[in-house]
């Protein structure tokens, strides 16, 4: 059962990432039906072990899916003031929803039942450290086909994501993914994985290794070297497809993911020396592949910053302005999950001739969609295990199990920076890579068993 599951989640974030990222709705179908499958088999077969929820409280997936439900639930006319409706928008219903886009909700409600089933899924798998750490290789492998393929795109002028030929971003690496900063979105995700294991094995080389003449080629003769090597390679490959997605709330979060993975590397027994000469090799390399490539396309892109985020202009600052005055209109139980192009153009006073889909900030989005009390719930569990995983972090031991909870920190770290000023989390292969991530971040600092687990066969 444990490789049926192994390789259901594998292929599942598969089919998303590298259909569009899983924007097109009968193609992430597909994941959608592997992914309820594998939760429906694994209840009817009671597969699920106590200890795999006690490391998330259920109640908080539980209160997220209640408040969905509410929100498309039928209400009688005479509560609609109390959620900011008037009564002459009824005429002729009895009844009303709190979600003004009730068709969009329930489909919000599909997806969003989906991510918390691989969540779940996830942290059942995760009891099985070696299936675990094959869900980490096979995260890896995916990001670094995407990484190649965008530096294909940018380098060739080869514009196409396998037959389908690009109509948007035609100078930058996009992947597979028709947006590029959902692209980097993605590669933000898996790049720090690369970086924790390439300190991981750097630490393993110089491990015993230090003092006495003959030092540096004895570290150079060592098998370790050239695993280190291959992973500041992996790396350094991810981040430079990141920089060339020219996305620049990517490369900041990627930055920003970097900065906190070496912080929090130097709280545990990795030595001072062995962070800084990882660093300075994957910087150097990255930097000199990016200066051969050519840099002035992506100094370019933030250089329009100043314009871009100008309070007087047509630009997300105007969005945001917007959105605050919708969560103002409806702070208790918003408007429904998934309605916010629907019902933006009751507050748009900015693209006035063009239809905004998105907020370009997925904390504002969410609260105006599920009220300040639902972004409360979603974010502050996210915090709460980033939190939780920091603090567990340390009391690990050294083993693979700690390596990933570092690689899982930097993720959600990248993630919740690039959401201030984007929409990752409404990307389906997006947010489906991040509900498996933040599973892994919660196995992390638990007794983890072999492949004889409870849900193995």
């Amino acid at each position: 059962m444990i490789r049926l599951l192994e390789v259901g989640l594998i292929g599942s974030v598969c089919v998303a990432v590298l259909t569009f990222g899983g924007t097109v709705p009968s193609y992430f179908a597909v994941t959608q039906m592997i992914v309820m499958g594998l939760g429906v088999c694994f209840l009817l077969a009671g597969k699920f072990s106590r200890t795999s929820f006690n490391r998330f409280p259920v109640a908080i997936p539980l209160l997220l899916v209640a408040l969905v439900l509410l929100q498309i639930c039928p209400l009688p006319n005479s509560l609609a003031p109390m959620f900011g409706r008037g009564r002459d928008g009824f005429a002729g219903d009895s009844h009303f929803t709190i979600s003004m886009a009730r068709y969009q909700t329930v489909s919000d409600l599909l997806l969003l039942v989906t991510y918390l089933t691989a969540f779940f899924l996830t942290l059942a798998l995760c009891q099985d450290r070696n299936a675990k750490k094959r869900l980490v290789f096979a995260l890896v492998s995916l990001g670094a086909f995407e990484a190649g393929y965008g530096l294909i795109q940018y380098l060739t002028g080869w514009q196409q994501i396998f037959t389908y030929v690009k109509k948007y971003y035609l100078e930058d690496a996009t992947g597979t993914y028709i947006n590029r900063n959902h692209f980097a979105g993605f590669l933000e995700m898996i790049f720090p994985f690369t970086a924790v294991l390439a300190l991981r094995w750097a630490k393993l080389l110089f491990k015993n290794s230090f003092g006495g003449a003959g030092t540096l080629r004895k570290i150079a003769s060592r098998t370790e070297m050239m695993v280190v090597v291959f992973w500041i390679f992996l790396a350094i490959l991810l981040f430079v497809a990141l920089v060339f997605a020219r996305s620049r709330m990517g490369i900041v979060s990627a930055l920003v993911s970097m900065v906190a993975i070496l912080a929090l590397a130097g709280t545990s027994s990795l030595r001072k020396g062995t962070r800084a000469a990882i660093a300075v090799l994957f910087l150097f390399g990255a930097l000199a592949l990016v200066a051969w490539i050519g840099s002035e396309p992506v100094i370019s892109r933030f250089e329009t910053l100043g314009g871009e985020y100008n309070l007087s202009r047509d630009n997300r600052i105007a969005i945001w302005r917007d959105t605050l005055g919708l969560i103002r209109q409806h702070p208790l139980l918003g408007t429904g999950l998934g309605s916010y192009s629907v019902v933006y153009p009751s507050v748009q006073t900015t693209f006035l001739s063009l239809l905004v889909e998105h907020a370009h900030c997925d904390y504002l989005e969410l609260a105006s969609e599920l009220g300040l009390p639902g972004v409360i719930l979603v974010f502050g569990s996210i915090f709460w295990v980033l939190a939780r995983t920091v603090r567990q972090y340390r009391d690990v031991e050294e083993h693979f199990d700690k390596t990933v909870s570092l690689g899982c920190i930097g993720s959600i770290v990248a993630i919740l920076v690039h959401s201030l000023a984007d929409f990752n989390l409404y990307i389906p292969a997006n947010a489906l890579v991040f509900a498996i991530i933040l599973a892994m971040a919660c196995s992390s600092g638990h007794p983890l068993t072999s492949s004889r687990s409870g849900i193995a066969e």
